[in-house]
């Protein structure tokens, strides 16, 4: 029975409290929100009943009811709180607020834009130099396939899957060692000093670089080593024996790649070369390099000799010349060594902008030709990253046996076998007959 009165005593409470709440806020105002066909939809909402009961906050007035403003309190002032909000509708109203506002034309602009690149100014040229529209229109003009029958030479190139071809060649022998231009007649007087030159490039950034070291680097060679014969020959004396380092020959290929390095980078064009170079003169064999273009003899006894070392940032002794001169390299995840991250290789025509790292000093060695020198294959990297030195001169030597060492099928099946193994990039292989100087 106590409970039961209890009870009662509680309910009969709790409902005097909110009768006092419905009169205090007025018999229109709690029963508005439910009759009016329009509350749906108004911005703003009447306060719930409950919300009179805080002693501490004022009586929501019924001018504020039609206001149609959202005015927010201000700071720290608890005693006048303001009226609700209806959640949903002003949600609505700010996305269709924010839709027209992107239906406007600067703000479809403005959606998606990607960040703002970093234009670097234009390529310092020589005047009348266009280091991107020249080079690209040479690049259409170029062969995708080529093969040549030389004089004591043949040749085959095919292009990889890059957008254009980057390998070239040159090949000075009797039939053009005098060309043209000043200086053409001691060229062809000292000819008997130089019995051949043979060269194999390739290029990377277009094929400003290797069309420009094709045509200058194989006559800067001949004048070089003309000039050296020159100077020796005006001596009273003869010059005492010399080592490799020492031989006048050397220096002069070296001093030629330098010339022709420094003659491109005068012009103010993008790119750079690799090269591989042989000079055949007074029964001696000069090979040169820079870059990851080879050269490989074989001898009689089918033997394959490297006469030049890949300039790569992998080298142990490339990567400590590159550091000592200020440079880095790296590694990037497919697990290639670059220069300042970006060049693979360490020694190059051109490339101003990794200058001094990457350097155009060629290696440089002499060998005395002898009976067992049978032949001489130069090539671009594309042959050597999928061939060994080995196996080219098997296969060589193979084409020889079956009467092909002098055409162009010992060159193209070495082109086959790379492609074969995966070769994307640009392929030129050139085998030299090295029994005829010997005659």
């Amino acid at each position: 029975m106590l409970h039961g009165v209890r009870f009662l005593l509680s309910a009969a409470a709790a409902f005097a409290r909110l009768a006092h709440a419905i009169v205090s806020g007025g018999w229109a105002t709690f029963f508005m929100p439910l009759c009016s066909p329009t509350s749906a939809t108004t911005s703003t909402a009447v306060p719930a009943p409950w919300q009179h009961l805080q002693p501490s906050r004022s009586k929501v007035h019924h001018a504020d009811l039609h206001d149609g403003k959202d005015q927010l309190p201000p700071p720290l002032q608890v005693s006048s709180p303001p009226p609700a909000i209806a959640v949903v509708p002003a949600i609505k109203q700010q996305q269709g607020e924010r839709a027209a506002a992107e239906k406007t034309p600067a703000a479809k602009a403005a959606r998606g834009r990607p960040p703002r690149l970093a234009i670097p100014p234009p390529v310092a040229c020589a005047p009348g130099v266009d280091p991107f529209g020249a080079a690209a229109d040479r690049e259409t003009d170029v062969a995708t396939e080529v093969e040549v029958q030389g004089k004591g030479f043949c040749l085959a190139s095919r292009r990889g899957v890059r957008h254009a071809m980057e390998d070239g060649y040159s090949v000075i022998n009797d039939n053009n060692i005098g060309g043209e231009g000043e200086g053409s007649h001691q060229l062809v007087h000292t000819f008997y000093l130089l019995q051949a030159f043979y060269g194999v490039y390739d290029g990377h950034g277009g094929r400003a670089a290797v069309d420009f070291v094709a045509d200058k680097l194989g006559k800067n060679v001949i004048a070089a080593l003309a000039a050296a014969a020159s100077t020796a020959s005006g001596k009273q004396s003869p010059p005492p024996p010399q080592s490799d380092d020492q031989d006048e020959a050397v220096a002069a290929i070296r001093a030629a790649y330098l010339t022709t390095d420094s003659e491109f980078l005068s012009q103010g064009v993008r790119g750079g070369a690799c090269a591989a170079t042989a000079v055949v003169k007074g029964g001696d064999l000069y090979v040169a390099n820079v870059g990851d273009c080879r050269a490989v003899l074989g001898s009689r006894g089918g033997v394959a000799t490297a006469l030049t070392s890949d300039h790569t940032a992998g080298r142990e002794d490339e990567r400590r010349r590159i550091e000592s001169s200020g440079g880095y390299v790296s590694r990037g995840s497919g697990g290639v060594w670059r220069v300042q991250d970006c060049l693979a290789v360490s020694r190059a025509f051109g490339d101003a902008s990794m200058k001094p790292w990457v350097t155009c000093d060629p290696e440089v060695s002499r060998r005395r030709l002898t009976p067992d020198c049978r032949f001489l294959v130069v090539a671009s990297d594309g042959l050597w990253n999928k061939v060994s030195c080995q196996e080219a001169v098997d296969a060589v030597a193979a084409a020889a046996a079956g009467a092909l060492s002098s055409s162009v099928g010992s060159c193209k099946e070495l082109i086959a076998l790379a492609k074969s193994r995966g070769s994307r990039d640009d392929i030129t292989v050139m085998v030299v007959d090295l029994q005829r100087f010997l005659q």
